[in-house]
This record gives structure tokens, sequence and C-alpha cells, in this order.
């Protein structure tokens, strides 16, 4: 007994010894976002280190994502209380949601940056914290760059190593702040969900995206700053500035299915670390895939609400579903109670409609046919690890870019939200993912070739941050582009000069020319006289 409990103190004391202090960001006002840096915690908790989780509560609707690590509440203001009821999330209809309304996006971002800010502002006035988190030395800090509050923390928090991140790809602005270049003549922007490269229209409406974006969250980061500044100073630094000397950044996406950028060294693809190991279904839905030779699941994540969308989409896709009676159909509907669920239910023999389903679980059951998603990044990724084929109907922001990227890869087929209005439309397209055993057969190579990639997405996470946590930020994996400006990144001033060289020199010869030229007509002239 005394030779047991020897080991088990030398291999806690092992353990404390190479335990680093790590700080995760992550405020509760995106699931996705939540999961993504929950996951990437208990992860590292899984790995033996001490973690702590601040969660600022924003959208009080939404769970924690992380459930191993220590957790440290802000809870909200009176101000981001009262923006949360006025936003009313449960009664949102994202459906018809206009990325490309400039006025449209424009409003969305001015709303969504006052309520990050207040709760930003909010920090501040827990007692203690701030105090708290500066006194406990953190190794590594880590952050999302889509919610800039955590980004401008880190400079009072001075961990050793900050490690910044994307739950999607990045996303405009964070090209910047990573030192990435977004290559926007051939990369898809975040609304763009396949791009003509050799279109001058394509390539238009591909920068016409990205300006939107950059227009509608430029005031959130700048925002965030001016509250740092006007507490500590105005040579508080920028978010660009702080997140340019990270040691590291991940990102939520996989270099096989996603499109191929510029990249650089310190920027890590782990895509596919939120999706947890699948579990067991239970009795109730294991029956479901018993009734009938295919079964297809549908979902449109934790944002777009099913019971909100329009009722000719909802009638449309009851009766698609009721013109492939071989078929089982899974529909997450928000509220199977109402008037039209209960119809649909009675109407369609075929169709299953859940509140909520186990999405990871389901998509790892070898029996599921395929998957009609909103292509949010989280459930692109389970289809991807999963080896499901895919109808993508993107309803928002980077879902388009999501789901072109899919159809890229040939393992289903992007649908545009509004064809839904047009049953037929439907109709082809479900068939067609049924149908096409390409489709199938793409998403199972594309699976494999995760599965067996060198390192897993969560092994790679892991060595580099306790790689970070050791040693800090590597100067030499700094680029130094984020210290230039536009114009002496794309030479635009060698190339400005070069062209006036040459203007100069024509000019030059030009004249030059013209003087010899009158000069020898003088002395013509002058001999014939």
């Amino acid at each position: 007994t005394m030779h047991l409990t020897s080991v088990i103190v030398l291999l806690q004391w092992i353990l404390l010894v190479h335990s680093y202090k790590i700080l995760v960001f992550s405020p509760r006002h995106s699931q996705s976002i939540n999961n993504f840096l929950g996951n990437i915690a208990d992860s590292l908790v899984d790995a033996g280190h001490n973690v702590t989780t601040i969660i600022p509560i924003i959208n009080p609707l939404l769970r924690d994502g992380t459930f191993k690590s220590k957790k440290i509440y802000v809870e909200m203001t009176e101000e981001v209380r009262k923006m949360t009821e006025s936003i009313n999330f449960h009664e949102q209809n994202i459906f018809d949601f206009d990325d490309y309304d400039v006025f449209e996006a424009l409003e969305f971002g001015d709303y969504f940056c006052k309520w990050i800010s207040a709760q930003c502002k909010g920090i501040f006035d827990e007692p203690g914290l701030m105090a708290k988190l500066i006194d406990e030395k953190f190794d590594v800090m880590f952050v999302e760059n889509f919610e800039t509050c955590g980004v401008a923390l880190s400079h009072l928090i001075k961990p050793k190593a900050l490690i910044t991140s994307s739950s999607s790809f990045p996303l405009a602005y964070e090209y910047g702040e990573f030192g990435m270049d977004s290559a926007l003549s051939y990369n898809p922007s975040f609304m763009t969900p396949y791009l003509n490269v050799n279109s001058m229209i394509s390539r238009f409406w591909n920068v016409y995206a990205e300006v939107i974006f950059l227009l509608t969250w430029y005031e959130s980061r700048n925002q965030i700053t001016q509250i740092f500044r006007e507490r500590y100073g105005d040579n508080y630094p920028g978010i660009t500035e702080i997140s340019s000397h990270a040691a590291y950044t991940f990102i939520n996406s996989d270099p096989l299915i996603d499109y191929a950028t510029p990249t650089l060294n310190r920027i890590h693809y782990i895509g596919g670390i939120g999706a947890r190991e699948p579990k067991k279904l239970d009795e109730n839905l294991d029956l479901l895939f018993t009734l009938r030779n295919k079964t297809i699941l549908m979902s449109f994540g934790s944002v777009t609400m099913a019971n909100r969308m329009p009722l000719g989409v909802k009638q449309n896709i009851v009766r698609t579903f009721a013109r492939f009676p071989e078929v089982t159909f899974l529909w997450k509907y928000e509220k199977p109670e109402d008037d039209f669920a209960k119809s649909a239910l009675s109407s369609t023999p075929n169709l299953h409609i859940l509140s909520w389903t186990p999405q990871n679980d389901l998509l790892a059951d070898y029996r599921l046919s395929a998957f009609i998603t909103h292509s949010g990044m989280a459930s692109t990724m389970e289809t991807a690890l999963r080896g499901k084929p895919g109808l993508f109907i993107p309803m928002m922001g980077d879902q388009y870019r999501n789901a072109g990227m899919m159809e890229k890869n040939g393992v289903g087929r992007f649908f545009d939200k509004r064809n839904l209005y047009d049953e037929e439309k439907f109709f082809q397209a479900v068939k067609d993912l049924l149908d096409n055993d390409s489709y199938r057969q793409n998403a199972e190579r594309i699976a494999g070739m995760i599965r067996k990639k060198p390192f897993s997405a969560k092994e790679r996470m892991i060595k580099y941050v306790e790689f970070a946590a050791e040693f800090g930020p590597s100067p030499s994996l700094r680029p130094h582009s984020i210290d230039m400006s536009w114009i002496a990144y794309y030479n635009a001033d060698l190339i400005l000069a070069f062209i006036t060289v040459i203007l100069i020199s024509l000019f030059a010869f030009i004249r030059i020319t013209h003087v010899l030229a009158r000069k020898l007509f003088v002395v013509v002239k002058a001999k014939r006289e």
C-alpha cells in the first residue's frame, strides 16, 4: 500500500511539474465559438494542465463550451441585459437576413459592437478580477479574434505567450492581425461560396463582400481599443499590434478541405478539435434508423431556428420529403409542439421532428445516408470528419464559403437558401444528393485522409501550446509585413518610381528627338537654299 501511495504521489508531482497555467477567454455570445474554445480548454485539462476559462455572459441562452476547466463568470451588466432582451434570440428569423445588404449588415455590426463593448467594460467592474488575473501569471492566454475584448485584455494580463485563434477561417481584419495575406484575387471571402478567378465580375463580388465585412466590423475593433485607451492612455496598443506578437494562431479548419491560401509557420490548422468522441445512440434514435434503408438528417444549427423559417419554405421542405417515401428524414425543429410541426408529422409518415439532436453522434452512425446543413464551420468539420455527403444551405456569414468549400471537394453541393421557395429545385437537389454516389466516395476518402494525418488536431494543439508555454513567442515567426504600409507591402512605391522613370525617359526621348528633328530640318532647309 505504501508503495502504491508513493507511486501516486510521484505521478502527481510529475504532473504538477509539467503543468502549465492557461487562461481561455470565452465570452458566451456564440455557441460555435464557445464549443471551439471549450474543447481546447478541456483537451488541455486532459493533458494535465491547469486551465481557467473566463466567461463574460452576453447571451444567457447559450451553454458553456468547457466542462473540465475552472470557470470565472462575469455576469451581464444592466446595459447588456437590456440589449440581449431586445434582440430576443428565440424569435429571430435568420433565414431572411441578407448579408449583401450593406445597410442591414452595418446595422447588425453596429448593434453587435455596442453589445460586446458594453460587456467588455463590465469586466473592469468585477471587484478584484483584473488584479487576480494579472497576479496568476499565466503561461498562455487563448483568445478568439472575432471578439476582440480578450485580445486587448491580454496586454494587461501579460501571459508568457498569447495564442490567437479563429473558430472559422480568418475573417477580413484577422488576416492582417494574424500576418496573413487575404489573397482576394483567388481566395473566396467569407460570403463567397466559390470564386471564378478568370472572371472580373466574380472577383468584383468577392472584393465587395470583403469590403462589407470590413465596414461592418471596423467599429467593434475601434470601440474596444478606445475603451482601453480611455483607461490606460493613448499609447495602449491596438488589436493588430497585440495580435501580431502572438506565439501562434490556431484556425478551426483543415487544409485538406479548405481553399489553398498563403500561410505562415506560426499558423496551425486544428479543424475538427470541436468534435467530441461520438456516443452510442439512445434506443429511440436507434429505432429510427431501422425504419427504412436510407436516413437523412437536416439541421440548421443553433442560430437559425427552423420554426421561425417562412411558412412557404417549411411547406416546400415537407412536400419534398414526402416525395421520397423510401427515405427517413430527421429534422431538427425547435418547436415540435407547434401547429405546423403537428400537421407535418400527420401528413408525412417518413418525417420525424426532433427538438434537439446529438448531431455528432448521428453523423458518426454508418447508417446515416446524408446531411442537410446550414454549413456552420463546426457542422462542416463534423461532416468531413464523419465522411458524410451533404447538401449545404448557408444562412449567413462564413457559411457561404464553407458550403462552396465542400462543393469544391465533391462531397455534396451548395444550395442557395432562396431556392427553398422553389419546391422542384429543392427536390432535385435532394435527389442528386441521394443518387450521386461520388459524393459519398469523396466524403469517405476525405474522412480517411483526416483520420490518418501524422498528427491529429488535438495533438498538434497541445504540443504547440506546451511549446509556447515553455519558450514564449519567437520573433522569427512574426512577419515584417505587419509593420509595413500597403504601399510598401505591394511595392507600389517601387512600381510608381519605375513608371515615373519610364515616363521621364520617354518624355526626354521625345523632347530630344523633337529638338534634333528641328535642327535637322533647319540644316536641310539651309542647304537647299
